[in-house]
């Protein structure tokens, strides 16, 4: 029994460590750039080992685009407190963090969007792990957007997510982060929103 646990483990902590190396690379270099063989050299594995996990590359980004939606998800639930926090306190909080991320040298944009752009009607497991962690924002958004006094919390949501995206389209060209207060901005649409309806 202790000898296949060591093996389950060994097997994931392999697996995690092509991934993470995956990760890195496609974040830098984009899918399309971004070989095999950079990706075992990255990771210290052999090919075969690389290909006893992962078939083929496009299942590798499949599981690099879940591995990223899983990190964000665990990232952003420690940033929020919904217990003690408010709805615009958890909004805010949510896009400081993310003026933080677009301020760091090494962002290279939301990594299911570049998928997205690379692979956009040539995968559709690929496009579908896009779609999933971009429905995730808008869910996430709306989980809070329903806490406040708002007849209309999904249009306030969808505008929320329209400027941190946004945002974050910015930053990525511009490489040099966002110049506005982003926190005062989700405030302000919160409020125009809120005056309107």
């Amino acid at each position: 029994m202790s000898t296949t646990v060591t093996k389950n483990i060994t097997k994931k902590s392999k697996r995690e460590q092509i991934i993470e190396a995956a990760f890195k690379l496609f974040a830098e270099n984009g899918f399309f750039a971004t070989g095999v063989d950079l990706i075992m050299r990255e990771a210290a594995v052999s090919k075969r080992t690389l290909y006893n996990y992962f078939p083929s590359k496009n299942e590798l980004i499949v599981a690099v685009l879940q591995h990223y939606h899983a990190s964000c998800q665990q990232h952003f639930a420690s940033i929020m407190d919904f217990e003690n926090k408010s709805a615009r306190e958890n909004i805010r909080a949510l896009f400081e963090d993310a003026q933080t991320w677009f301020g760091n040298p090494n962002f290279y944009g939301c990594l299911a969007v570049n998928a997205m752009s690379e692979f956009s009607g040539k995968d559709q497991a690929i496009v579908k792990a896009c779609q999933d962690f971009k429905q995730w924002e808008i869910a996430l958004l709306t989980s809070i957007t329903k806490q406040l006094d708002d007849q209309y919390p999904d249009l306030l949501a969808c505008k929320l997510f329209i400027l941190l995206e946004g945002m974050s389209s910015i930053a990525q060209v511009n490489k040099a982060g966002f110049p506005l207060n982003v926190g005062a901005l989700a405030d302000e649409t919160i409020d125009r929103h809120l005056q309107k309806h």
